[in-house]
């Protein structure tokens, strides 16, 4: 399943910047691994096995992919530690079908690998609780720095493992209160200096001022994406992402159009749908959990990833978005885990209902993945192989929001321009460096992509139409491409 059409879709944006971060066909050094704070851990495979199998979108994303698979059986083994048999199988099946982690095992970023450490480390530690012994808890501390390693978001999973660590899970007796605070000393020392060499980098690459309690915005401060990143809708967005993916219901692009409310509409019978299925297993799940005492635990494993999330977006610091909260999607896969594990027991006609909606949703939303364009992700490929096809040698490539993609699909065929969409706030300066940025070649192929963050009412657009209403156009998925030729005799 995740290397059903792994190659087919074009890369994205955050896609590209793996590519650049892994350096492919040229020396990776330590100075390359110590300014990436996004995945240093991931970047170093990547690099390495591209440096081998090449730099195509399958080749990219096979690690991913693999990481994903991997993660099948760690949830199987993490399920069955902390939850017991029956809950590990359940969680084994969940994971190998969810939409969300096809998506992220299908994509070149770490997402998938932070989730396989996130399992394989709970296990470890559970493991090395209930069985003392040195290699063990060896075992854990090099899993949950490989997790650091691989994504920072891994470190809201930490206050679950601390009180693992602390309390046990109720199988064995606790060991003695110091031993047990030597321990967490101990691996805590050990993780804080894993972290060390990229702590100067994290403290320059993000305004920490922005976190600080009743700041005001500063005259002149660019804001990420508006007064604020975060959203009413975001946290049901995120249980929904989590739930079918990203591809039921409405898609990311329908999503950060100006038209989200009548979209929104339109997918109401859906989205309820979705609600109903995953809202009773969860419920279901929460009692489960509650019953064995593990509720207070998987909210501990999500409250610390949602609650630093929500607070990132609401202060304009990071953006929301599910794939941050990436570390509790196993908590979510194993409350439904637990919800089957009980109706198995007790309402074995109630659970085959519910396996056959769940699949159902399931199949649908794999449908779109593999097959709908309407979900895909931006084809970028798809215009740079119509503009390497028609275009002349003394042409150029004015890349508005596209140009690190274009720099990877182009790879150099023509000179490739950046412009930034932010000047459609401002009529008039659009004008002016459309005209310089239009008038420094014969003719310039104009690729377009994700306008809405930077020009949600379309201004740009709507300029082009009306200084070049002739100049042949074409849409992709999520690209607009115009070809605009000088007019004969016009200085440049």
């Amino acid at each position: 399943m995740r290397f059903f059409h792994l190659g087919a879709q074009s890369l994205w944006i955050d896609e590209i910047l793996t590519w650049y971060s892994a350096n492919i066909g040229a020396p990776l050094g330590a100075k390359d691994l110590l300014e990436n704070v996004h995945g240093p851990l991931f970047s170093l495979i990547e690099h390495a096995w591209c440096g081998w199998a090449g730099d195509s979108e399958w080749a990219l994303r096979l690690p991913a992919a693999l990481f994903g698979i991997a993660t099948v059986p760690a949830a199987a083994w993490l399920g069955t530690r902390w939850l017991g048999r029956r809950e590990g199988l359940w969680a084994a099946w969940l994971f190998a079908l969810a939409p969300f982690h096809v998506w992220y095992s299908q994509e070149a970023r770490n997402y998938s690998l932070l989730m396989l450490c996130t399992c394989v480390s709970g296990a470890l530690l559970l493991e090395a609780r209930e069985r003392a012994g040195r290699a063990r808890w060896i075992a854990y501390l090099a899993a949950a720095a490989a997790g650091l390693l691989s994504n920072l978001s891994f470190a809201f999973v930490l206050p679950l493992h601390a009180w693992w660590a602390w309390r046990g899970t109720g199988r064995v007796r606790a060991a003695p209160r110091a031993d047990r605070a030597l321990r967490a000393a101990l691996g805590s020392l050990v993780l804080v200096a894993v972290l060390a060499p990229w702590a100067p980098q994290v403290g320059r690459i993000w305004d920490w001022h922005r976190l600080h309690p009743g700041r005001a915005a500063e005259s002149g401060e660019t804001p990420l994406r508006g007064a604020t990143t975060f959203h009413a809708a975001a946290v049901p967005f995120a249980l929904h992402a989590f739930a079918v993916g990203y591809t039921l219901g409405p898609s990311l692009r329908e999503l950060r159009s100006p038209e989200i409310t009548r979209t929104i509409v339109r997918h109401i019978p859906g989205i309820a749908i979705v609600a109903l299925v995953f809202g009773a297993l969860g419920v279901w799940g929460a009692i489960a959990l509650a019953r064995r005492r593990r509720l207070g635990e998987a909210l501990l494993w999500v409250a610390p990833a949602l609650l630093v999330v929500s607070w990132f977006a609401l202060a304009n610091f990071k953006v929301f978005h599910p794939r941050y909260l990436a570390v509790a999607f196993p908590a979510f896969v194993f409350t439904l885990a637990a919800a089957f594990a009980q109706l198995d027991a007790r309402a074995p006609r109630v659970r085959t209902g519910f396996a056959i909606a769940v699949l159902a949703l399931w199949a649908r939303s794999l449908q779109h993945l593999a097959f709908d364009p309407h979900y895909a992700k931006e084809d970028v490929r798809g215009a740079a192989a119509r503009v390497r096809a028609e275009a002349r040698p003394d042409e150029q490539v004015l890349a508005v929001n596209t140009v690190d993609a274009l720099v990877y699909y182009d790879r150099g065929s023509l000179p490739t321009v950046p412009f930034w969409l932010g000047f459609a706030a401002d009529s008039a300066k659009l004008s002016r460096k459309l005209d310089a940025a239009l008038g420094a070649a014969p003719g310039t192929w104009v690729v377009l992509s994700r306008p809405e963050d930077l020009d949600p009412r379309g201004r740009f657009v709507r300029e082009m139409a009306r200084r070049h209403p002739d100049a042949p156009s074409r849409v992709f998925e999520g690209v607009r491409v115009w070809h605009v030729r000088r007019a004969p005799g016009a200085a440049p």
